[in-house]
């Protein structure tokens, strides 16, 4: 089922298309299958990352490159569970710009202003979350270059996280789903900075 309806494309925003184009697999997958009730529910939001193919199940999960030099993946680690992680208990946050904000400050340049925006095609799928009073926790499997991306630089790396995404409702089992998050990321003054989400 495509999840599409809960992200806002920011291809313009961000002007990488053309570089992107080698990315040919999906950013994110699910290999369960979660009861039809929460299938509106998001495993994790996107300034722009929409679902496309991706490996099947069988395929195990590639290793960690060591051509990523660790600085890079520790961001990149970083980053993608900032994002991907949101707590619609109590008091806790309010929508998903929250983890946007929060990955924000681990972001640069335009991406920066656009991972706090509040969209309202998310509301359905916060509501959802939110009635389940639910915590969506991430554990990092991987962070990759993707095949045909090129190799890391001084300046810039373009990678894909993959992460086990479990989300637990207040009442009721844990669903868990197997999911990838692709970054840019580029060399600042303040060091390692992710500036684009690609696929967008």
């Amino acid at each position: 089922m495509s999840r599409s309806s809960r992200f806002i494309p920011i291809s313009t925003a961000l002007g990488i298309a053309s570089s992107l184009a080698v990315l040919s697999t999906g950013c994110s997958s699910s290999t369960d299958h979660p009861p039809k009730a929460a299938a509106t529910q998001p495993r994790s939001v996107s300034a722009g990352i929409t679902d496309t193919a991706s490996p099947s199940a069988a395929d195990p999960a590639p290793p960690p490159s060591a051509s990523i030099p660790k600085d890079v993946e520790r961001k990149a680690r970083a980053f993608t569970t900032a994002y991907a992680e949101h707590d619609a208990r109590d008091g806790k946050d309010k929508s998903y710009a929250d983890a946007g904000a929060r990955a924000a400050r681990l972001a640069a340049g335009e991406l920066v202003g656009i991972l706090g925006q509040k969209r309202p095609s998310q509301n359905t799928a916060w509501a959802a979350l939110r009635a389940e009073e639910a915590r969506q926790s991430v554990k990092i499997t991987s962070v990759v270059v993707p095949d045909g991306a090129p190799a890391v630089t001084k300046s810039s790396a373009l990678v894909r996280v993959g992460y086990t995404l479990t989300t637990t409702p207040h009442s009721g089992h844990a669903r868990r789903s197997n999911e990838q998050l692709a970054l840019r990321l580029e060399h600042t003054s303040e060091g390692w900075r992710v500036t684009a989400l690609p696929w967008a």
